[in-house]
């Protein structure tokens, strides 16, 4: 999980092109961003070839976590799934448009980009869920793509659920418990919202900016996640994806916010659990994808320091030459169709300026 989703296309932390903001201007403007949506999204194939044109060394990294059989609701769940048909469409985007590389060689692969080449993208997988082995690995071998899965290993030795998960679960079986979770977070000023089902994301926020033990202690008044749902991959799955050519990297085993934690404690979340995987996968784990979608200079140092050498944020920002490798940037594919993409990578590659880093 990279952070709480706010509306389409934007799963915790990992953002996408925001909207536009403002007081007695903001019609206006959501008028012009529509028309421009609606001119812009057919185009977007279009624009990606005459970008081509440009000598820009540059990359995208995309960002998935779970798929199903249908695209969940973003404003309604914290880690909303792509719908099967659209991952497939948006894969074949990238595919036919782009030149497709392992996480790890993005930057390079931007780095020696030159005029006229296609641009390198990184499909990306976060968190340890059952679709990665049971509904994307097909996909992707069916259009013989490579992807990178970034796994906490929470799961290889039996069932786990994440805080997130287990609210999402609560939420789900009794949306009236928002308001009273609200006031166990010390915010009863938020039980009238929370009569509202989106409010479920502000709820979110606030349990991640906790400390780590309040944090835990909160996930233990909310229902574990039954055995049976999408969560888990356990070894034989992390195998599965490795020998089908699917890269594996580390997401931490206890999924904290990184910049949040102490020296001791941040150096031995890159450490924790990261030889089982390693065992497991069988190969060497470079590249890290920072929970929530958070890091910081300190962090990225530590990662280089644990022997990464390719370290993804949330922030939709393009992979620069230049760019520190321990502080990339990934965008989360918006779940409507493989246009949309298409529009969102054009406006991605266009950008110019911002940082991957995230606190």
């Amino acid at each position: 999980m990279t952070g709480s989703q706010r509306g389409d296309a934007r799963p915790a932390g990992a953002g996408c092109v925001s909207g536009f903001r403002g007081g007695a201007h903001r019609p206006v403007r959501s008028g012009a961003r529509l028309v421009f949506r609606v001119l812009a999204v057919p185009l977007a194939p279009m624009m990606a070839l005459l970008l081509r044109l440009s000598s820009r060394r540059q990359g995208i990294a995309v960002v998935y976590h779970g798929l199903a059989a249908r695209s969940g609701k973003p404003e309604l769940e914290l880690v909303a799934p792509h719908g099967t048909d659209v991952f497939e469409r948006q894969v074949r985007h990238l595919a036919r448009t782009y030149h497709v590389v392992p996480a790890a060689d993005l930057q390079r692969a931007a780095t020696e980009r030159r005029r006229g080449a296609r641009f390198p993208a990184a499909i990306t997988f976060d968190d340890d869920l059952a679709s990665h082995v049971e509904l994307a690995l097909p996909i992707l071998r069916r259009i013989g793509v490579s992807a990178t899965f970034c796994l906490t290993g929470a799961t290889l030795k039996g069932p786990h659920s994440f805080w997130w998960q287990r609210l999402q679960h609560a939420v789900n079986a009794d949306p009236s418990r928002l308001p009273d979770l609200f006031e166990a977070l010390g915010a009863p000023e938020r039980r009238t919202a929370a009569t509202d089902p989106r409010a479920i994301h502000e709820l979110a926020r606030l349990v991640e900016a906790l400390d780590v033990p309040a944090r835990e202690a909160f996930a233990r008044m909310l229902p574990d996640v039954p055995a049976s749902a999408e969560v888990g991959v356990p070894p034989g799955g992390v195998q599965a994806l490795a020998s089908a050519g699917m890269a594996i990297g580390l997401h931490t085993r206890r999924h904290d916010p990184l910049p949040s934690l102490g020296d001791d404690a941040l150096a031995a979340a890159f450490a924790e659990g990261r030889d089982e995987l390693e065992r497991a996968a069988g190969q060497r784990l470079v590249v890290v994808a920072y929970p929530h979608g958070r890091a910081d200079r300190r962090v990225a140092r530590v990662a280089r320091e644990a022997g990464f050498t390719a370290g993804y944020t949330g922030v939709p920002v393009p992979v620069r030459a230049g760019d520190d490798p321990l502080i990339l940037g990934r965008i989360t594919p918006s779940h409507r169709s493989g246009r949309h993409l298409a529009l969102q990578m054009v406006v991605v590659l266009l950008r110019r300026k911002g940082s991957a880093q995230r606190s």
